[in-house]
């Protein structure tokens, strides 16, 4: 992992700058490898500490001092380091969010696909217990003028229609169900954009 990959180099020249102009902190913020990321005070031939810029664990640079800083320059070059390293890992939980969050759109996208999909679904059965409350009448009815040969027919018509019934209130429980589902999944993705 390389420290510029998490945090744009003006982004550290910025930070770099506020904490010179608010601490007097004469510092530069370096690579692993030494390499300097920021502009500042020519540090070679001189006495420095370092304070580590740490991104999820791992040590990425420093940000270099000159030993001979005041208590006040240390402790900001300290908190510099520790503003970068915070900086950089809030980039990198960005970065990897970035595809997380795509795919839980696409996820809820093709709920509310789904749902649609149980929505006809469901209207066509309810369209199937009319039909059968229709032909259950039209069998109580024949039941009724084949007088009493007719009375066996005449129960199961009965059981047709008591059967008819409950679907449809199943199918109304769902419908209620699915619309629940899709005003959830709608508030979802409005509250996503």
């Amino acid at each position: 992992m390389v420290l510029k990959d998490y945090v744009d180099v003006k982004k550290l020249q910025e930070l770099q700058n506020s904490f010179s102009e608010f601490a007097g902190l004469d510092a530069v913020v370096v690579d692993m490898n030494g390499e300097r990321l920021t502009r500042g005070h020519d540090l070679q031939n001189e006495e420095t500490d370092s304070f580590d810029i740490v991104v999820n664990g791992e040590k990425l640079g420093s940000v270099v001092v000159l030993a001979s800083s005041d208590r006040k320059a240390k402790r900001a070059a300290e908190m510099l380091s520790t503003v970068i390293g915070q900086t950089a890992s809030l980039e990198d939980l960005s970065n990897r969010n970035v595809g997380k969050f795509d795919s839980v759109k696409d996820d809820i996208k093709k709920s509310g696909q789904l749902v649609q999909m149980i929505n006809e679904k469901t209207g066509r059965l309810k369209g199937i217990a009319k039909k059968q409350t229709i032909l259950s009448l039209n069998a109580t009815i024949e039941a009724a003028r084949s007088g009493e040969a007719g009375v066996g027919f005449a129960v199961v018509a009965k059981s047709m229609q008591d059967l008819s019934n409950q679907s449809a209130g199943i199918y109304t429980d769902i419908e209620t169900s699915v619309e629940e589902i899709t005003n959830l999944i709608n508030s979802i993705i409005e509250s996503l954009q």
